[in-house]
């Protein structure tokens, strides 16, 4: 059943930018609430099986035509995350391979650095793969674009792509970066390019030298190049398999592209241009072998080893940014469509597990009061995550990479290479300010 909603419709600079001031009438108790999830990755099917805890009726809607498995790589844990899960009803049961220890090499291979620090190393498709297993089939549907969300007294109304049309109380925009519902509810939020991209892949451990799987395949290992940020660390292989030698390592590349730099990158062999980012795919041959010979005259040699066995490498630009808003009338937004941080946190995933757990309780504690759900919802994950992207900035300062940042660097004390070992991914960073959040 849909709920009846009073509404007063404020319009802004667009006539999708909405700001409402909700009423919920009392809700009957008799029929389960109705959500709609738009995305299929890991914050949709965190909402959705959140929601459905709660009583909720919720479907699943993803624009991609195949199931997202084998997509992401490595996925540093943090308690949040380990909590979520569990919550969920998943568990965190042959989740990853535990690191105990963390160093840092300089460019000669020698380590200059070390800590005990025991971390839980997973993968974006492990965590994917037990997550989508709680959907019941009919509920997650494949090939459905999001196009528009239109909000009255009764509900929202979501159009896709391909024609087709669905009704719910809620619309979960779960959507990514690039999100097609944050679009249509705050337009003017757009990510913002940081100034550099990350190299990454995850070549399997047998293919790694002896040498290479002493010195830096059971760690959590660092490398910190002028204007740039190197690590890895093992995760599982394909499958969750966990045995030695069917593992993989999980390879990170921080380097510094200006706009022009990075426009040629994300040209394919066609001449187009590709807005943000570049599939994989299309990434062409004269771009990796640059990034390849560059490799070879400043990495460590384990992690060129490592490198040098990544069949296709790809790049991400990094962006960040956070909407000042998380909910639009019936609307609410979770993970990456809020707001993106920088992944030197490693709290994409863990921010997104708490974005929908959070949603899925003030809601329930609320159950007769839809918008004050909502507005405590909002209240409690936009504070947490501005300091997500916070410190995320914090740490890529590090990289002096532009105008902003270069200001931002004449307060910073900024940390030297084993400072900032001490700071990248580091669980509970968000129950106190670190000294690297306090120095800006």
């Amino acid at each position: 059943m849909v709920a009846s909603l009073d509404m007063d419709f404020v319009r802004g600079r667009s006539s999708n930018d909405y700001i409402m001031e909700i009423t919920l009438s009392q809700a009957s108790q008799n029929s389960p609430r109705r959500a709609i999830v738009i995305g299929g990755s890991v914050a949709g099917l965190f909402s959705a099986i959140f929601l459905r805890q709660s009583g909720w009726s919720v479907d699943v809607y993803e624009k991609s035509k195949t199931d997202l498995s084998g997509r992401g790589a490595g996925i540093t844990s943090h308690p949040e995350l380990l909590d979520a899960l569990a919550a969920s009803g998943v568990g965190i049961d042959d989740l990853g391979i535990v690191v105990d220890r963390r160093i840092t090499m300089d460019g000669n291979a020698d380590v200059i650095g070390e800590m005990e620090l025991p971390q839980l190393h997973t993968s974006w498709d492990r965590i994917y793969q037990l997550l989508l297993n709680q959907i019941p089939g009919q509920h997650y549907h494949l090939g459905r674009g999001f196009l528009r969300a239109d909000q009255n007294r009764d509900g929202v109304v979501v159009h896709f792509t391909d024609g087709t049309t669905a009704a719910a109380d809620l619309v979960v925009g779960a959507d990514g970066f690039r999100s097609g519902v944050r679009e249509q509810c705050a337009p003017d939020v757009q990510p913002i390019y940081s100034g550099y991209v990350v190299w990454r892949g995850t070549p399997i451990e047998s293919r790694l030298s002896p040498k290479t799987l002493l010195d830096i395949f059971p760690h959590f290992a660092f490398c910190f190049p002028k204007a740039q940020q190197i690590m890895g660390y093992p995760i599982a292989g394909l499958n969750n398999d966990l045995r030695p030698g069917h593992r993989r390592y999980n390879f990170v590349w921080y380097r510094v592209v200006d706009d022009s730099k990075l426009r040629d990158m994300c040209t394919d062999d066609s001449g187009h241009v590709h807005d943000f980012s570049i599939a994989p795919p299309l990434i062409r041959k004269d771009v990796v072998a640059e990034m390849r010979a560059d490799a070879a005259l400043l990495m460590p040699r384990p992690f060129l080893d490592v490198i040098n066995n990544i069949e296709a490498p790809f790049f991400t630009p990094i962006y960040d940014f956070i909407s000042p808003k998380m909910v639009f009338g019936r609307i609410a937004l979770v993970g990456d469509a809020a707001s993106v941080g920088r992944p030197h946190t490693g709290y994409g995933v863990t921010k997104a597990a708490c974005d929908a757990l959070a949603l899925a309780r003030s809601l329930d504690r609320h159950v007769n009061d839809f918008a004050a759900g909502l507005a405590e919802f909002e209240a409690e994950r936009m504070e947490i995550n501005q300091r997500v992207v916070r410190q995320g900035r914090v740490i890529g300062t590090n990289l002096i990479i532009n105008a902003s940042n270069q200001e931002e660097a004449k307060t910073a004390n900024l940390p030297d290479a084993n400072a900032m070992m001490r700071f990248i991914a580091m669980p509970n960073f968000l129950q106190g300010e670190t000294t690297i959040a306090r120095s800006v």
